[in-house]
């Protein structure tokens, strides 16, 4: 890195922010998010023109630090939010603890947390950047637990807002992210850093989301685009995706083509070859479960008075044993078959009365069938839920969310099931069938309405969704609630024609190559109809049936001849055709099935609906080649008039058969005893290994027990460790708390380094001294300029670090000031790494000091400083060795008082008398300055000397005793020493 020799070489420039923000980029996260914010933010340059708003889950009694983590990572401000701060672009907003904000008008709004209750501070703030931000937002939700933002998402996307989601394989928990991607208004799943480049492309683009609702016609330009898609998922998806809309896959397959960067089908389709998990991620974009409890309030407020009570209360009137009978279609997660349990129950409570309940909920897709039969929901998910219906139907769990009790649980029973494809439910009392039709193609709806027609009892009730209707069969209805979309069987019970019935088999599943989708081409559209107008004039009514004799298809018109029974659905061919015709058609499907040729019955007589007579032909014909799974057989009603030129069978013929059938029946009857007694005996066996096992199992049940008890006590453990680190962590705090104020009591420059030489805090007075700014923490000790003489600073450094020694030196400031700058080396057992303290301590007046002294030792007078109170504070070199010569020891030294001393010689000398009142006098400020001559002989020699004291302006005095033994006459000396100048 080179080295910047000026302050504004040693940092970016930086753009100044704007006042206003044209783009607002709101951050919801929660456990793990931290490391997400930090790769988003390492990722992001600034942006003057966009404002950040980070919202995460925090403990509203601990001081946070996001902020001061955050500024590592970036070199835009980063500062706690506060109420009423207006939002500026290039600046980063951290919710501050304890706290729900809002926007509104650009500013930011705090309310202290509630108490009690849920609080979902990522879905509160999306809302109101929903309606006061819209499409001027980007909503991104980071790792995390629970569902909070899923809500908000769809708010702010219904806005016209941006709306993004980590990763999940990257994210350390992926509950927020998925919930977020299972709402199905992502526009993008990426891993954060990856976040921040599409946040930067949108900022210098300002392009918008381009969304077009589902559930609108395709261009024209898509279609062939639609084909391909669909062509796609028949081959990894078994569900019948061209019953749905075109508009409804083929944007959600190209949403995730978007997210995993495909540019074409055929791309996609090499990536989910090549990625399993991205074919169940594709499921959910197709099969997103859009629902909650009590979905439309007003429209179960309806339900429940115009039908379930009314249903509750005539159940119990007329037949209190007979069950209850209920199906939910298409039932996702479970929350609307929950909701109605709920009102199911409530209506018998508050009647009083107890009725048998089957409810049966059923979806297509089996992980939601599994996450609705566990039934446990985030605290989001029961957010909008009347508290005392969530207090008296769930149960608060450990983690925080919430599980239906098991008397609701039980009361329902969930499975897979196609509404399109499987056998429907039948005497239902009440069937709910909310916001599926939207997404089918007309042909498809129909065929639905007329299944749950057929299961519905006689006076049962249908529950649609708000934009649903009954197209065709609203002749079979009547009207309960038209806006809420409550609608009563009436008349005859629904007969459902073997179309109906069929399931998406052999026959009717597209070939790699075929399209059955509404955007066919005009000419194979044409195609197809000139076939099936051929069919229906000249072919004869016909059933096509497995070996198995199950209905596949039919031609013609067969109603008159093939109909479905009272009762359980069936497809067996043999129930389907009248009576007349059952036992001469089954010999004649297995005696085709066995010669392998075509068999063919006398004319046989029907009854028809007038009381005429019709006879019909039959004829059955094998059919097995390469391009079937399994043989089929084709079964034909011919009219006598169409006789064939081969002999039908006659009476004898069919009897005969049928004795070869019944010998034949015989033979494997005697074989299947033969297997059944070997079968009982095996049973027997493995009886015997069952109860073995379950001998195991009870052991196992016992040890598993006895786990159980010791994972309790290792809880409970955890729990107190768990307590002792809450406590060892706020003995941390209060350390960090006193090292801080100790920092700033001490007054004093101090840089703190990690291993690596990055800063990582300094006190404010480090700020002229080296350059220093709040965005420096987290650069290198090397990227920063001083104004200190010490060019070696970074090499002195690293060698301390190296040696794990400290090191001083006293240098110069480019003020002329003196600095004791030291490089301290530290560590604990709590540091992996060693750690730097540089401290600098101001030397200056040490120095002057220094100074001072040496200057007053050049003086060849005796020379002293006193305080106030007369105690000596300084003495110069003559002044000590006088002292030392003649046995003044201590008395005339540093700290003791001279006036002390002089007061004591003054009881036997006039002299120190003098010297005392004229020191007081000078001290006490009634004189500027005294001066006396003395004598001061000793045993040998006489010696004069002159005493001057004066007063020094910050308080005390200077006293000097001169010798002026050499240059005065010792008689003139005599008669001066009687008076002071």
């Amino acid at each position: 890195m080179t080295e910047r020799t000026s302050i504004d070489a040693e940092k970016p420039q930086r753009d100044e922010p704007h006042a206003t923000p044209g783009l607002i980029v709101a951050l919801g996260a929660s456990a793990g998010g931290l490391d997400a914010l930090d790769r988003f933010f390492s990722a992001i340059s600034p942006m003057p023109d966009a404002a950040f708003v980070v919202i995460q889950h925090l403990a509203p009694e601990h001081k946070t630090m996001m902020d001061t983590l955050l500024a590592r990572h970036t070199e835009m401000q980063v500062r706690v939010a506060s109420n009423g701060e207006k939002l500026v672009g290039g600046k980063v907003y951290v919710i501050p603890p304890g706290a729900v904000m809002t926007i509104k008008s650009g500013e930011l709004c705090l309310v202290p947390r509630p108490a009690t209750g849920i609080t979902l501070p990522i879905d509160t703030f999306f809302e109101s950047l929903a309606t006061h931000v819209g499409p001027r937002a980007v909503g991104i939700i980071l790792s995390g637990t629970g569902s909070d933002g899923a809500l908000g998402s769809r708010k702010l996307a219904a806005a016209g807002a941006w709306i993004m989601a980590q990763d999940p394989d990257t994210a350390r928990f992926d509950g927020m992210p998925r919930n977020v991607i299972m709402a199905g208004v992502t526009d993008h799943i990426l891993p954060p850093e990856d976040i921040a480049k599409e946040v930067m492309s949108i900022g210098q683009s300002g392009a918008q989301p381009q969304r077009a609702p589902d559930n609108t016609p395709l261009p024209a330009d898509e279609v062939e685009l639609g084909a391909k898609i669909v062509r796609l998922l028949h081959g990894i998806i078994p569900i019948a995706f061209e019953n749905y809309k075109p508009g409804t896959i083929v944007r959600r397959v190209l949403r995730r083509m978007n997210a995993t960067s495909c540019e074409t089908v055929e791309d996609y389709a090499k990536y989910l070859s090549s990625h399993a998990g991205e074919v169940k991620k594709l499921r959910h974009e197709l099969l997103i479960p859009v629902t909650s409890f009590f979905r439309d309030s007003d429209a179960f407020e309806a339900l429940n008075e115009k039908v379930i009570k009314r249903l509750v209360s005539r159940r119990a009137a007329e037949d209190a044993d007979t069950p209850l009978r209920v199906w939910v279609t298409a039932c996702a997660t479970g929350e609307e078959a929950y909701s109605l349990a709920i009102l199911l129950h409530e209506a018998m409570q508050a009647a009083g009365q107890r009725c048998p309940l089957k409810m049966f909920a059923t979806d297509v897709e089996p992980d939601y069938v599994a996450a609705a039969s566990a039934g446990r929901y985030d605290p989001g998910k029961l957010s909008e839920l009347d508290q005392d219906l969530r207090e008296r139907w769930f149960e608060r769990m450990e983690d925080g969310s919430w599980r239906v009790l098991p008397k609701l649980r039980n009361s329902i029973v969930f499975s897979r099931h196609d509404v399109l494809n499987d056998a429907p439910f039948t005497q239902m009392d009440l069937i709910t069938c909310r916001n599926l039709l939207i997404y089918m193609r007309p042909e498809a709806q129909n065929r639905i309405l007329r299944r749950l027609s057929y299961s519905l009892k006689d006076g049962g009730v249908l529950f649609l969704g708000s934009s649903e209707s009954l197209d065709e069969t609203a002749d079979n209805f009547a009207t309960l609630d038209a806006r809420n979309k409550l609608f009563r069987l009436q008349g005859d019970p629904v007969r459902l024609t073997a179309m109906d019935l069929l399931g998406r088999t052999a026959r009717d599943r597209p070939a790699p190559g075929y399209r059955t989708a509404k955007w066919h081409s005009k000419a194979s559209a044409g195609a197809n109809a000139a076939k099936k107008a051929l069919v229906d004039a000249y072919a004869p009514p016909s059933v096509l049936v497995d070996m198995n004799r199950n209905v596949l298809h039919t031609f013609g018109n067969t109603e008159h001849l093939v109909r479905l029974p009272m009762g359980t659905a069936t497809l067996d061919v043999l129930q389907l055709v009248p009576p007349a015709l059952s036992p001469v058609l089954s010999t004649l499907l297995h005696s085709a099935s066995r010669e392998k040729s075509v068999q063919r019955s006398a004319p046989i007589g029907i009854a028809q609906d007038g009381g005429a007579e019709e006879f019909v032909k039959l004829s059955v014909t094998p059919l097995d080649n390469e391009d079937l799974h399994d043989p089929l057989l084709l079964v034909v009603f011919e009219p006598p008039a169409a006789a064939h030129r081969e002999e039908p069978l006659d009476s004898g013929a069919l009897a005969q058969m049928s004795t070869w059938q019944a010998a034949e029946l015989e033979r494997e009857l005697e074989m299947t005893r033969s297997n059944l007694q070997e079968t009982i005996q095996d049973f027997g066996t493995v009886n015997e290994e069952l109860q073995a096992t379950n001998e195991e199992l009870m052991a196992s049940n016992e040890e598993l027990q006895s786990t159980n008890e010791e994972l309790q006590s290792v809880n409970e453990e955890l729990h107190t460790v768990n307590v002792e680190y809450q406590a060892r962590i706020a003995e941390l705090n209060e350390l960090n708390a006193d090292l801080e104020g100790l920092t700033r009591a001490a007054r004093i420059p101090l840089i703190f380094l990690d291993d690596k030489l990055n800063i990582t805090r300094f006190t404010p007075q480090s700020r002229d001294l080296f350059s220093l700014r709040e965005g420096d923490v987290g650069r290198p000790l090397s990227d920063i300029t001083q104004r200190l003489d010490f060019t070696d600073l970074l090499e002195r450094t690293k060698e301390a670090h190296q040696n794990q020694q400290s090191y001083q030196r006293t240098v110069n400031d480019d003020t002329g000031g003196s600095w004791l700058v030291t490089i301290q080396p530290y560590s604990s057992r709590s540091l992996e790494h060693t750690r730097i303290v540089i401290s600098c301590v101001d030397v200056s007046s040490v120095r002057d000091a220094q100074r001072l002294q040496s200057i007053i030792d050049a003086t060849p007078g005796n020379l002293a400083v006193i305080d106030q109170e007369g105690r000596l504070t300084a003495v110069n070199r003559a002044w000590t060795f006088f002292r030392n010569e003649n046995g003044g020891g201590r008395a005339c030294g540093v700290g003791s008082n001279y006036l002390a001393e002089c007061q004591r010689c003054a009881e036997d000398d006039i002299s120190s008398r003098r010297a005392l009142h004229g020191l007081e006098e000078v001290l006490s400020g009634r004189r500027q300055s005294f001066s006396m001559l003395y004598p001061c002989h000793s045993p040998t020699v006489e010696r004069w000397f002159v005493l001057n004291a004066a007063v020094l302006p910050e308080g005390g005095a200077v006293v000097a005793h001169v010798d002026l033994t050499h240059w005065i006459d010792p008689l003139r000396a005599e008669e001066l020493a009687g008076g002071d100048e």
